[in-house]
């Protein structure tokens, strides 16, 4: 199985930690490949809300950078992953240039046949709008989503109930995304009932 990872953190931490997680408990079922895209660290540029690739098509945007070498990775997927941390209530900056540069993908949804898993994490509040946010983007671009994590992690020392919970809600989206992915994914998981 091939994963790919939209990750919209800053840095590597608790995000990254919690996608690492997911990969871990993934392995567990059998092979898989992980592939991460860092829109900060990637020739990804912003929209410029010219339209063109709404009107002539995606191909005609002005803006050359990778972004039809991201969205085939995104097609390449047996399942595709966003995450991002919690930012002023909402994507990090890195994550939206990355939606708002596949604007026109919501009009002109594609990816029908692939499976999404969402995962967020704030030190405290946000974290549903967050998940509402990326659902409403991976649904009309056509991704069944398959799992959701909404991961509370203050800054400092996690404490250990925080640490069980998070566990169980990482281990718990992962399932439902192997379920979902069917067969080609290897073993059956576990019920989590």
């Amino acid at each position: 199985m091939k994963f790919l990872v939209i990750m919209g953190s800053l840095r590597k931490g608790n995000t990254d930690r919690a996608a690492e997680r997911i990969r871990e408990i993934h392995q567990s079922y059998g092979p898989v490949e992980f592939e991460y895209f860092w829109p900060l660290e990637e020739n990804l540029g912003f929209c410029r809300r010219c339209f063109a690739c709404i009107s002539q098509g995606e191909e005609k945007c002005p803006v050359k950078d990778s972004a039809p070498a991201i969205e085939q990775k995104m097609r390449d997927a047996d399942g595709v992953i966003f995450a991002s941390p919690v930012y002023g209530m909402n994507v990090s900056g890195p994550f939206k240039v990355f939606v708002d540069r596949f604007a026109y993908i919501f009009h002109r949804p594609r990816f029908f046949d692939k499976k999404a898993l969402l995962l967020t994490t704030t030190g405290a509040v946000g974290g549903g709008d967050v998940l509402k946010y990326l659902r409403l983007v991976a649904k009309i671009w056509g991704f069944e989503v398959a799992g959701e994590a909404g991961l509370i992690t203050p800054p400092g020392k996690i404490p250990e109930y925080r640490q069980r919970e998070n566990e169980e809600i990482c281990t718990r989206a992962a399932a439902l995304f192997h379920a979902a992915l069917g067969s080609r994914a290897g073993k059956a998981p576990v019920s989590m009932m």
